[in-house]
């Protein structure tokens, strides 16, 4: 069964964000059908809606999550 999500992240402007997001997708079906990123002030808010099986949110926020934990970065699925 397909959900729908968004990914909301915030933090310091750096590519870091954008690379571990992409790195830590890598392994899950999704299809990202929308992206929209804002640089204001040396911050970053990156928000992607994306379309998987339901069965892999909680997986694919737990391994966002873990993946941004080292860095100036919040990182929710809404």
């Amino acid at each position: 069964m397909k959900a729908r999500a968004i990914i909301l992240i915030s933090g310091a402007a750096s590519q870091v964000p954008n690379q571990k997001v992409a790195e830590t997708l890598k392994p899950f079906t999704l299809s990202i059908l929308d992206r929209q990123e804002i640089l204001m002030a040396g911050r970053i808010i990156l928000a992607l809606e994306i379309e998987l099986d339901s069965a892999h949110l909680d997986a694919v926020e737990s391994d966002l999550v873990n993946a941004l934990d080292q860095f100036d970065v919040a990182c929710e699925l809404l």
